[in-house]
């Protein structure tokens, strides 16, 4: 059946659309990050989680009141599931993963507000590579003791000179946060929230799950009519923004290993913001639309309609972006019978932070 004269069945169908968020159409809402004052955090399946200096409100703040600031260091804070796990805390003066030229910072205090610039007790800083720090572990506790009775902390060169100022405003309520997440309220190896409970309580990080990839290879596009049809009906159902009549740039199919067929049809109207509809052909049962699991606990998984993705069939993952510089990316691969997710990291804030150090939010083991 020609694309011309399935048109009309492109507006009876318009009316079904799904959306590919339960937000407002293009918000691509993440919200597995939680934000405190000016800190984020964000905890995996794992229970592994880390919080970071920055976040929404302290990004708005900075850009309306001092640009000038944009390059300040960040702290990060990380901790592992279990009970012998430790907490560490990581400091970074890069922007998009760059190290300026000179010296770096060799200490760190608290900073207290007052007439002039009063700072606590040094805490040695250890260099890892250039723009990258690690407070030295025997300073850990009481840095983070110390810092619940300000807002900000410092680093300082090593001649004395003031290097930068952090917030670490609503770092305690994200570090109380983890502590919650982790089960370790009222046990020994809470940051904040301490108790009697001996260590042995505090339970083991929850195995990852595993995923089988079903890897694959570009393949001719040469449906025949009924998949042909079905991929028509089903763009129109799910893409009522693009153009049916027109040619499709997004349009590819693999043959995957499982011995199915991967099919990417464009899904917008706009080209700066792409959209593509993943299908799936099996040979002899015709064109099904399966749904992509997300990390959000509680929320519905999505329909088959991703923001700028693409297939990498030597990997078998599909990657989404909802923005490059911020928001999510997330992988899946196809299972032989459903999408698994593989990974999902968010950020929030566009402040100058790469995509490998984005909040880890989910994960799993591929095969």
């Amino acid at each position: 059946m020609a694309r011309a004269s399935l048109a009309a069945l492109a507006l009876v169908l318009a009316a079904s659309t799904a959306r590919a968020e339960d937000s407002a159409p293009g918000d691509w809402t993440a919200p597995e990050v939680t934000e405190f004052s000016d800190w984020s955090v964000a905890c995996d399946n794992a229970r592994e989680c880390t919080a970071v200096s920055i976040s929404r409100a302290f990004v708005a703040r900075v850009e309306a009141n001092d640009p000038g600031d944009y390059a300040q260091p960040r702290l990060w804070v990380k901790r592992r599931a279990g009970p012998d796990e430790p907490v560490r805390v990581f400091l970074d003066t890069t922007t998009w993963g760059e190290a300026g030229a000179g010296p770096g910072p060799v200490l760190l205090h608290v900073l207290r507000d007052c007439d002039g610039e009063c700072v606590g007790p040094a805490y040695p800083l250890i260099a890892l590579e250039p723009g990258r720090y690690e407070l030295a572990p025997p300073y850990v506790a009481t840095f983070l003791a110390e810092s619940t009775t300000t807002s900000h902390a410092a680093t300082r060169f090593a001649d004395g000179e003031m290097h930068g100022i952090i917030t670490t405003a609503g770092m305690t309520a994200a570090l109380r946060f983890i502590d919650e997440v982790q089960e370790r309220r009222e046990t020994v190896t809470a940051i904040f929230a301490k108790g009697p409970r001996p260590a042995s309580t505090v339970p083991p990080a929850p195995r990852l799950p595993e995923v089988k990839v079903t890897r694959g290879e570009e393949a001719a596009d040469n449906a025949v009519p009924a998949v042909n049809a079905a991929l028509f009906v089903e763009q129109a159902r799910l893409c009522p923004d693009v153009d049916l009549d027109g040619p499709d740039p997004f349009r590819a199919r693999w043959r995957l290993a499982s011995g199915q067929f991967l099919w990417s049809l464009g899904c917008s109207g706009n080209p700066d913001a792409p959209r593509r509809l993943w299908l799936i052909e099996t040979p002899g049962k015709g064109v099904a639309t399966f749904t992509f699991p997300r990390p959000e606990q509680g929320r519905a998984a999505l329909p088959p309609v991703l923001p700028d993705s693409a297939f990498d069939p030597a990997s078998g993952m599909i990657t989404a972006y909802a923005g490059r510089l911020c928001g999510w990316r997330r992988r899946w691969t196809w299972t032989g019978t459903a999408f698994e997710m593989v990974d999902a990291v968010e950020m929030p804030s566009c402040f100058g932070i790469p995509l490998h150090q984005w909040l880890q939010t989910y994960r799993a083991v591929p095969d």
